[in-house]
Order: structure tokens, then sequence, then C-alpha cells
């Protein structure tokens, strides 16, 4: 991407191969600088479609949710203007995230509902999936939860999504965690922590940091949670994840 960057300047490709590698290794503030060069070098609207649903995704990940429902927004328009389903899905994942961020469940839900409806082959199902068990285990349903977030690690590994399969792993190692079944939130933790260090995305590494600290707390090793926490507080930091850094920094508080 680098390198592409450098020989290609006014190439908008070049930015969005780069971008792509920030965002797939977890560098947030360095994937939006190098899309928002890509919507500078690109007036295409199809491919404006894409750079503003991986742009939405971005800044939902780094807790700005404003910016993030005004890219995803302009996305879906472009979506329904050119009859991209899959677009439209990405982007109808991208608002129910948004919104299970926010705490409102049954916004949530419905933008889920919409895509699963429109995901006839099954694209995104996993994504989906992820969102509705998001939503269940806020509402403190976990034994629903780890219903579809199994589903989610099913359709990960059915379409060969390597990341995907992990970052839910780490997602079900949390409901596990929720509801005291240890031995289970820790085998999960460690698979799941595993695969998104092999793939080397800093975001997803960082929770499976956070995930331990937690686990590890929650079993009464303040010193081994410690540990972990302070490791993930410090890939957020060096990423640009404020939300989650401030996460963390309110778990360690909780610890003596």
């Amino acid at each position: 991407g680098k390198k592409a960057v450098r020989e290609y300047p006014n190439n908008p490709n070049s930015y969005f191969c780069l971008a792509e590698a920030y965002a797939s290794t977890g560098q947030i503030d360095k994937a939006i600088e190098n899309l928002k060069k890509t919507s500078e070098y690109d007036s295409n609207d199809k491919d404006l479609m894409y750079i503003y649903n991986w742009l939405g995704a971005e800044y939902e990940k780094k807790g700005d949710y404003s910016k993030a429902l005004f890219y995803d927004k302009k996305s879906i328009n472009l979506a329904e203007k050119f009859r991209n389903i899959h677009g439209e899905i990405g982007d109808l994942n991208n608002i129910a995230a948004l919104f299970i961020d926010k705490g409102d469940y049954s916004k949530a839900l419905e933008y889920c509902k919409k895509a699963l409806e429109l995901d006839n082959d099954k694209w995104k199902r996993g994504t989906i999936y992820n969102n509705i068990a998001s939503i269940y285990s806020d509402m403190h349903n976990y034994k629903k939860a780890i219903e579809y977030l199994k589903k989610a690690i099913n359709a990960a590994e059915e379409h060969g999504h390597y990341l995907g399969s992990g970052e839910t792993m780490l997602n079900l190692a949390a409901a596990y965690r929720l509801i005291k079944d240890f031995k289970d939130a820790k085998f999960y933790i460690e698979k799941g922590l595993e695969r998104v260090k092999k793939v080397g995305n800093k975001y997803w590494e960082g929770v499976g940091y956070l995930e331990f600290g937690l686990y590890y707390r929650d079993i009464g090793n303040q010193v081994l949670a410690k540990k972990y926490l302070m490791k993930a507080l410090d890939i957020f930091r060096a990423i640009g994840d404020d939300r989650h850094a401030s996460m963390v920094l309110k778990d360690l508080s909780s610890i003596r």
C-alpha cells in the first residue's frame, strides 16, 4: 500500500489499498486518513459507495457515532441508487451496530431484520448474526446471544472468513464469561485471540487482551487482570480507539 502511494500518488486505488491494510490491522486513524484521501481522488459514485461504507465502519469503531451515521447514510443512498444489494446490506449492518452502541435495541433489530431479508445468498449472514447477538447480550439474554454467536461462527467458517470467526469467538467468550462459564470463556478467548493475531488485526488483538483482563478479574486474579488490561490499553491508544481506551481505564480503576 505504501509503495503504491509513493509510485502512484494521484491514484485513488493506492490510498484505498493502504486504507484497507490499515483497517484490516486495526489501525483506525490511519485507515480513516487514507479512506478520505481515496475519496479526494475518486469521483465515481460506485466507488464512493464502498469508501463511505468503510468510513462509517471505522468511525463506529472509534466511537464517533455522528460521523459514522453520516457516512453510512451517504453510502446506503448510493447503494439504493445503483440497486446494489451487497452494498445496502453492508450499510444496514453498520447502522445496526451504531444503534447497538447507542443502546437503541429496537432500532438495531429493525436494521438487522432488513439486512437478513436482503441477504439471500448468505453473504453477510455472519455479521448480521453477530449484531443480533450483541443486542441480546446487551439485553442480558446471554443464552440467546450464545445461540446467534455460534451461528455467526459457522457462517464465517463456511465462507472461509478466518478473521471473522476469530472476532466472533472473542464475542462468544465474553458471553460465556458473563454467565460465569469460565472454562468455555477461556477456551474461546485463546482460540479467538490466536486467530486475530495470526491475521495481524491490532483492534481485535486489543479486544482479546481486554477479554483476558476481564476473565482474570472475574476469577479473582488481579495481577494477570492488570497485565492484560494494560496490554489492551496500549493497543487501543496506539490505533486511536478512544472509546475502548476509556473503557479499559474504567476497568483498571475498578481493580485494587
